[in-house]
């Protein structure tokens, strides 16, 4: 059971809930969530003495306090008295958030095609596509640390997007602000996991292990950071993307894996039913039309019966010439081999056999064994 918040907290995020006003109510519901166990922190120290003027002292007015985490969390200035809002930024800096938005627009696209094919493909060679991605993002998120998101947040396209984003808030928000911790411990063991079977499966994998080092730490470092100072997005949604990806695409290559697993089996079941539904001879997946048996001597028997162990005739379909058509045709089953050899062709108008112009058909049927066989001694 939870304890009521002491009546100096309650006092304190009051004062901070009126200097946010101006913010649309479910971030300000938000913001409150995010401080309100700092406060109590602060409050917990104090003990006896926990006054909203011994907060005060600690942490500043409720109004700068508000101010602080408002310029932390992307979050415009508030408007000034007999003014509809605050000042928009200056042609040069819209344009250099506006390239540094949507560089993160972009590069968390392309680490997204990149996680998910080195998670699928297992190979760590396609990292090496980071080479373009990662500067590009680094040089974004620094424009961002050293000028602030104050003029990203007054962009058109992030206003409309926050306006709406702000509508949809709710449960959903407050139930993702309490997975967000595990999440970012989360993807520092899938960063671990993902470096180890990299390795195993290649050597060579072990030249990107400071990479997946370096991801895990940015991720338990600016992940939680990021949900007070916005600056930090620009690190925490890069790499909570691209762990993801990673992830999704070793799921779809464990799950191949095991698939090809429990089919590429050595011991295949073949069917041993022909085409017309009765029992077939097969050697591996070759369904067998003709069987030659040899003597010691190398010489080849006639009018061989064959059966399984059992007793049961090993009865295939035998073939033969039509006369009228030239076409080869079933003349039945029995287990008497070798059946005669049958070769199909054709003749032109010149009597040629097989000739390109070959129109006529023919069919003939042959005793002799097409091959020699060396018994070994």
């Amino acid at each position: 059971m939870s304890t009521p918040n002491p009546p100096a907290v309650r006092a304190y995020l009051a004062r901070v809930r009126t200097a946010l006003a101006d913010l649309p109510a479910a971030e300000v519901d938000e913001i409150v969530e995010d401080v309100r166990p700092h406060l109590l922190e602060i409050a917990e120290g104090l003990g006896d003495r926990a006054t909203i003027e011994a907060m005060t002292e600690q942490l500043g007015s409720p109004e700068s306090y508000a101010a602080e985490v408002r310029a932390a969390g992307d979050y415009p200035p508030p408007p000034a008295e007999g003014t509809e809002g605050a000042e928009k930024p200056t042609g040069s800096r819209r344009a250099g958030a506006r390239l540094a938005l949507w560089v993160l627009v972009l590069g968390v696209g392309a680490l997204a095609l990149v996680g998910f094919a080195v998670g699928r493909e297992f190979d760590a060679e396609l990292l090496g596509m980071l080479v373009l991605i990662v500067p590009a993002l680094a040089a974004a998120g620094w424009y961002v640390w050293s000028r602030g998101t104050g003029p990203v947040a007054e962009l058109p396209e992030v206003r409309r997007v926050r306006s709406g984003a702000s509508r949809r808030a709710g449960s959903l928000g407050v139930h993702l602000r309490t997975m967000a911790p595990a999440w970012w411990v989360l993807c520092a063991v899938l960063m671990g996991l993902s470096a180890l079977l990299l390795v195993i499966r290649s050597s060579t994998a072990i030249l990107v292990l400071p990479l997946f080092v370096g991801i895990a730490a940015l991720a338990l470092w600016a992940g939680p950071r990021s949900r007070t100072d916005r600056r930090l997005l620009w690190a925490s949604v890069p790499v909570s993307v691209f762990v993801f990806a990673v992830g999704s695409g070793m799921v779809g290559y464990l799950a191949d894996s095991l698939e090809d697993s429990t089919s590429e089996s050595p011991y295949q079941y073949t069917s041993n039913t022909a085409y017309d539904g009765e029992p077939g001879l097969y050697y591996g997946d070759e369904e067998l039309e003709n069987l030659y048996v040899f003597d010691a001597d190398g010489k080849p028997l006639r009018d061989v019966y064959l059966y399984t162990e059992d007793g049961r005739p090993l009865t295939v379909p035998r073939y033969g010439c039509e006369e009228s058509t030239q076409s080869r045709i079933t003349q039945g089953r029995d287990n008497r081999f070798p059946r005669p050899h049958i070769e199909q062709g054709g003749y032109d108008d010149e009597g040629n056999y097989n000739g390109y112009n070959a129109y006529r058909p023919s069919c003939t049927e042959s005793d002799e064994v097409p091959f020699t066989a060396a018994i070994p001694k």
